[in-house]
């Protein structure tokens, strides 16, 4: 269940607004729109992010373009909103969405119309978040407004419990409250939580709530003296003991919470949380809580924001 994940926007921060090298044909990993070279976007790509500290080892053919469209024109230059998979042969695929220049060449962050004090690339990116959030995320309640919510978040975050709290009492407000699993490495144990919970999706779905609500409102948060290893391995193995207590039916994965930490590594359920973490990272999530209201993004335990969003 460790991981070292490395993110696509982690990456791309190493990168600058200045043309990386330029390469010869590839073979193209979709169909592109007229006027976008993906091919020469692949290539630069790669040779951008090689040998850079903890990059994966890539080949043009792990980055797959799923979908680009133009985005918008300046100085000349037409911007595309590029979406796609990196997914090097060792380690987890990770979805992207970027800005790039029709020629393949150019990262654009972004570009702010200082007169109108907005993005222009605003649209463009809105869309490719309506398609980010498709899918993302699983219902575990039922509430009796009209717009989902996606609660992108970390059971040891204390922002985040919090805001799933305050979230439990607006069930009036949102039709569908989901969850995507998005544990900090500087929170030992969450990563286990996590799993757990999505153990409990597949193995235990009529409780899956309660497994939620435990993990966000009761579950002790495992005190770590340093990161050695037997002390790691004592922490993982309190936060399963602890729901193995609340969640008899636990036991199918082991007798206690080192076994069913040891059934848990590699497994399907893992391999989930860490699908949820990809996922978020392609879309610029680099902490918690992160909070969708329907398309709207907003960024940690923002009271006022979510009042004026859920009424």
């Amino acid at each position: 269940m460790r991981r070292a994940l490395v993110t696509v926007c982690a990456l791309l921060m190493l990168l600058t607004a200045q043309a990386v090298i330029a390469a010869g044909p590839a073979r193209a990993a979709t169909l592109a729109p007229v006027g976008f070279d993906a091919e020469s976007f692949r290539k630069n790509f790669v040779a951008g992010l090689a040998g850079r500290p903890n990059a994966p080892a890539l080949k043009v053919e792990n980055v797959r373009v799923e979908k680009a469209e133009k985005a918008a024109t300046f100085g000349g230059v037409d911007v595309y909103v590029v979406q796609g998979v990196l997914a090097p042969e060792e380690g987890q695929a990770q979805p992207f969405t970027l800005f790039v220049s029709a020629d393949g060449k150019f990262y654009v962050p972004d570009i702010v119309d200082l007169a109108a004090g907005q993005s222009i690339l605003k649209p463009a990116r809105e869309r490719a978040r309506t398609a980010d959030l498709k899918g993302f995320g699983r219902t575990v309640f039922h509430g009796s407004g009209k717009t989902d919510i996606v609660f992108v978040s970390d059971p040891f975050c204390p922002y985040c419990r919090e805001a799933f709290a305050y979230l439990m009492g607006k069930g009036a407000f949102y039709a569908d409250f989901k969850l995507a699993h998005f544990p900090l490495t500087s929170h030992i144990g969450a990563d286990t939580a996590c799993a757990i919970m999505a153990w409990a999706e597949e193995n235990d779905a009529e409780h899956l709530a309660d497994y939620v609500r435990f993990a966000y409102l009761e579950l002790p948060v495992p005190h770590v003296a340093d990161r050695s290893q037997p002390n790691l391995e004592k922490a993982w193995a309190e936060v399963a003991e602890a729901f193995l207590k609340r969640f008899p039916k636990l036991s199918a994965l082991g007798a206690d919470g080192a076994a069913i930490v040891k059934s848990l590594q590699n497994s399907p359920y893992a391999k989930a949380v860490a699908a949820d973490i990809a996922r978020a990272s392609g879309m610029n999530i680099n902490g918690t809580p992160i909070i969708f209201v329907g398309e709207t993004r907003v960024e940690g335990y923002d009271v006022p924001r979510l009042d004026s969003l859920l009424k």
